[in-house]
């Protein structure tokens, strides 16, 4: 007590008659940690040395001077006593006088000195002051011990730049009262923990700060009262951080969502790939509900592809706002502008970024879109005169676009993009460049992941195909399009891989005598399809197909570095319940404006060795048939793993469906849905009905956290009457009680069900057929069995069959015969002379042949050894200023000289010229070409008549890369090049190849 307060105390019992005092009374008890808690909590631990300071509430609190006749006076103190599971009277030294109203009390624990711990539980304050009067107050204080710490995890890891979970488990733990939590390492600032909840007795949560520097921290627990618990290096940071983010496209029109891909480049040990599960992205942007303040905007649909690889969809347009749009305007998007930076935190707890300066670009405008070129085929002299560029015609270029070409230099995964030199007055809708070689500091180059470096040279024009770039120069928006044609002045083909690299993927197995053709799906991708053939012994049904890519490449499904075609195992050839195996067969393909590809199978043959007289047609599936999946909604009630899983939707289409009877649709997009933790959960899908469907088909991946694109089969679902507008929704519920398995989802470029196009006019095997404007040529070939259009068992055929497609449709008229070969022939090819193919030797001057067409019928057979003689090559007009020519159509033998004896090879006339190659018998193999009627000058001379087909072919030294001469290979022109799949070793049979490789020419 201090002095004067003494000497107060002494000067007022000197003048008091009595030594009697008031009787105390207790009316509360006080931690200052905690002014409002009753009773007040007190730890039995810690506190230094002097313990943990409580204040007591009351009256009559009298001290009592004593020894004041001795040369030590002091004052007797009130004496208190805690009374509960245990005693405790406290010193004189621990109690301190404050008023009449108020004593302070030091309350010892184990860790005081000297050391005195109270059992836990309620105590009562006794207060008994000098006089001998006492007072108390029943269970005025608790008593708790310090809490505990085990453990301090971070469950979901680290992240530097948002808060990291951490769960603190221990004893000691009171819900309803907020700890203190805080970090303290050696060299490191103190760091207190944000969001600190009791969970339960034994565990809390708490949150790291985001920028918390990594290192060893002890983790400090204080409760409210004051006690605290010390877990030396309890808590261990470190950051698991990916690899160089980039991103493609970097844009996005305002008014649409946007897909993109994410590749993850580690470059050192401690980055790392993408682990699988769903990643969480997202993107740092303002809305436009409140353009001011940047926001975390997460992306939808993310879904992991492999360790560098993961997709996910920009919300643009839909911003945070809830699916499906509905306002063009897209109210509740993103702020046009940036680039905005993206943040990835995988489920490893990994995190990544792509800076703002490399981030994503919201357009006001829509992205450019080229819809032609002229011309789309030039040589490598280029196009050097300001009065006849590269004219690039389309639709959004903006203000100073610029055209580029790309090309993807032999033996690099670059991309290169070089500037061509403008011309003329360019406009939103056109642009004019000059091609010539351009110089490497007119150029840059894009790894595969899309980062752009150093261009490590420009380009000189040679044999390709180029792809046309028009770039934005005001935004990151570009568009490509496949693309300008560069050929050889002097019409040698070649496959040299110093000027085209040889393509990677093969067929799925050996194959012969098929088809190979080009079809498109509704958006524009290019397919490669390989029909049915013969495996060197038995008959094929299978269909397989290939992405073309920009370049001409293929795609496929891929195991490391060998890729193949894929089977599209729903759609054999056949148009009843089962499949028919046929070999010897031909094939067109009919692209119908606003739809898409379909194609048409003629005739072939059995395994018994007869014809068939079948026209079958199958559609390649459009994406805008898929059905329109809506985000998932995950449940409680079901038996789902915790974790996410992925999910497709497709529609199977009713029996009588007239371009797809009974077949599937390609699969909605993909969707995840994450069940929390606890597991246990379910999955609600809805999407709105498609009208003519039959039933749906649900997949979903097999396990929680499986790769994206590994769905199978989960359930079919039966459709309702699907009318009105909007179209009423379908709903699924998945309890987790079925089990995935069988069919995957159809891959993009899969075909709908083959169906009856009606009958060729007779059966035909090893026949030749192709589409001119809307009608289709058929032309020799054989015929079994003996009948009344077959005169003998495998009587070659000179007939000519056609029929006609209806305007922009697939339908087919009935097949009839409308003249004859000067030769019957079989295992022969067909090609179209025209202003598409030869657009030098076709044009309006006079006399005017633009709108000519000519069938080109080269080589073949008549059941044994190749054609000798006259009438190797024969021609016939089938199109005169723009008319289908009238029947009869009469072949005519052409007088190109120097053509040699060939049968099962392929011929097509492009860029003025004739291109043909076959086999001669044995493992022989012949190549000719050259300019499809001949010079005039040094100009391509007109094909005016049938004399015009004439002059010298000149032998090439182009051979194929599989070592024979492909016969029977399936073959098409696609673009710059001229694929070959498949075929014998020569043309004694065998086992045939599955190679796949390309022309230039």
């Amino acid at each position: 007590m201090r002095f004067p307060v003494a000497a107060a105390l002494l000067t007022l019992v000197a003048c008091s008659r009595t030594i009697e005092g008031p009787t105390p009374t207790v009316s509360g008890a006080t931690n200052p940690r905690q002014p409002g808690l009753q009773p007040a909590r007190v730890c039995n631990a810690q506190g230094g040395t002097t313990g943990w300071r409580v204040s007591l509430a009351g009256s009559g609190f009298a001290p009592v001077p004593q020894d004041v006749l001795t040369d030590s006076p002091r004052v007797g103190l009130p004496e208190v006593t805690l009374r509960g599971p245990s005693t405790a009277t406290l010193p004189r030294e621990r109690v301190f006088f404050v008023s009449a109203n108020q004593l302070d009390l030091d309350v010892p624990t184990r860790d005081t000195s000297p050391a005195q711990e109270l059992a836990p539980g309620n105590y009562t304050v006794e207060v008994k002051n000098p006089s001998g009067t006492t007072g108390q107050l029943a269970d005025a204080l608790l008593v708790v011990p310090p809490p505990t710490l085990t453990s301090a995890t971070a469950p979901e890891g680290f992240t530097q730049t948002a808060p990291s979970p951490v769960e603190l488990v221990g004893t000691g733990f009171r819900t309803g009262e907020v700890p203190t939590a805080v970090i303290r390492g050696t060299g490191l600032p103190e760091v207190t923990l944000t969001d600190v909840a009791v969970v339960s007795a034994t565990r809390v949560t708490a949150n790291v700060p985001p920028n918390t520097p990594a290192g060893t921290y002890d983790m400090v627990l204080t409760n409210p009262e004051g006690c605290a618990f010390t877990l030396p290096q309890g808590l261990v940071i470190s950051f698991a951080r990916l690899g160089t983010l980039s991103i493609d496209p970097r844009f996005g029109w305002r008014r649409q969502n946007q897909s993109i891909t994410i590749f993850n480049t580690p470059s050192n040990s401690e980055e790392q790939t993408f682990s699988g599960g769903l990643p969480e992205i997202v993107l740092f942007a303002p809305l436009k509900a409140d353009p001011t303040k940047s926001v975390e905007i997460p992306l939808r649909r993310a879904a992991f592809v492999n360790g560098n690889t993961v997709t996910a969809v920009v919300p643009t347009c839909s911003g945070n706002a809830a699916l499906p749009l509905t306002d063009p305007e897209c109210p509740n998007g993103i702020v046009p502008g940036g680039p905005y930076a993206v943040r990835v935190k995988d489920p490893s707890s990994a995190t990544g970024s792509v800076s703002a300066e490399n981030g994503f670009t919201v357009l006001e405008d829509p992205v450019p879109a080229i819809a032609s070129i002229a011309p789309s085929a030039i040589t490598t002299n280029g196009l050097t005169d300001a009065a006849n560029p590269l004219v690039v015609t389309g639709s959004n270029f903006g203000a100073n676009a610029k055209v580029q070409l790309l090309i993807k230099p032999i033996g690099s995964q670059n991309v290169r993009a070089c500037d061509l030199t403008a011309t003329g007055t360019p406009s939103g809708t056109e642009l004019r460049a000059l091609v010539t070689n351009v110089a490497a500091d007119k150029c840059v180059e894009y790894t595969p992941i899309g980062t752009q470096v150093a261009a490590t040279g420009g380009f000189s024009l040679s044999e390709g195909l180029y792809v046309v770039r028009v770039q934005n120069t005001a935004n990151p928006a570009y568009v490509n399009y496949s693309g300008l044609i560069v050929t050889n002045p002097s019409a040698n083909p070649t496959n040299e891989a110093s000027k085209v690299a040889p393509l990677t993927t093969k067929l799925t197995g050996p194959r012969a005598s098929f088809p190979l053709v080009v079809a498109t799906d509704d958006l524009g991708q290019p397919y490669l399809y390989a029909l049915g053939g013969t495996n060197g012994t038995t008959p094929l049904a299978s269909v397989e197909a290939a992405p073309v890519t920009l370049f001409g490449e293929l795609g496929g499904q891929c195991t490391g570095s060998t890729c193949t075609f894929r089977t599209l195992e729903r759609s054999p050839l056949g148009a009843g319940a089962a499949p028919e195996p046929r070999h010897g067969h031909t094939a067109v393909v009919r692209t119908v404006p606003g739809d898409t590809s379909y194609l048409v199978v003629l005739g072939g043959i059995r395994a018994d060795g007869t014809t068939m007289n079948t026209v079958e047609r199958a559609q390649v599936l459009k994406v805008a048939d898929a059905p329109a999946l809506l985000p998932p909604t995950p449940g409680t009630g079901g038996s789902l793993s915790a974790g996410t899983f992925y999910y497709r939707v497709s529609a199977l289409r009713a029996a009588d469906d007239p371009k797809n009877p009974g077949g599937e649709t390609l699969p909605s997009d993909e969707y995840p849905a994450t069940i929390d933790a606890a597991g246990g959960g379910s999955t609600t899908l809805a999407w709105p009905c498609i009208p003519g469907a039959a039933s749906y088909r649900v997949y979903r991946t097999v396990g929680a956290n499986a790769v994206s694109g590994s769905e199978l089969l989960l359930d079919e679902v039966p459709a309702a009457a699907c009318t009105g507008s909007p179209l009423p929704e379908v709903s699924y519920t998945d309890n987790g009680s079925k089990t995935p398995a069988g069919d995957a989802p159809l891959p993009p470029g899969a075909l709908g069900k083959w169906v009856s196009a009606g009958p060729l006019y007779q059966g035909r095997g090893n026949t030749a057929a192709r589409l001119v404007d809307d009608t289709v040529y058929v032309v020799g070939g054989f015929c079994s069995p003996v009948g009344t259009r077959c005169p003998s068992t495998g009587a070659n055929l000179s007939g000519i069959e056609i029929a006609t497609f209806a305007a922009n449709t697939a339908d087919l008229s009935p097949f009839g015969l409308v003249g004859n070969l000067s030769r019957a022939r079989q295992r022969h090819s067909l090609a179209v002379a025209s202003s598409v193919t030869a657009p030098n030797a076709f044009t309006p001057t006079a006399p005017d042949n633009s709108q000519d067409a000519w069938l080109l019928v080269v080589g073949g057979d008549a059941g044994g050894a190749p054609l000798t003689g006259t009438g190797i090559i024969e021609t016939a007009q089938v199109k005169s200023a723009g008319w289908p020519s009238p029947a009869p159509i009469l072949f005519t033998q052409a007088t190109y000289n120097g053509t040699a004896s060939t049968h099962g090879g392929w011929t097509e006339v492009m860029a003025n010229y004739l291109f043909h190659a076959g086999a001669t018998g044995g493992t022989g193999f012949a190549f000719r070409s050259n300019l499809v009627c001949g010079k005039t000058g040094t100009e391509p001379a007109k094909c005016t008549s049938d004399t015009s087909f004439d002059g010298t072919l000149n032998a090439t030294s182009v051979s194929y890369l599989s070592g024979g001469p492909r016969y029977l290979s399936g073959n098409v022109l696609f673009r710059a090049f001229v694929y070959a799949a498949g075929g014998f070793p020569n043309d004694a049979g065998g086992t045939p190849t599955d190679t796949v490789e390309r022309l230039v020419y």
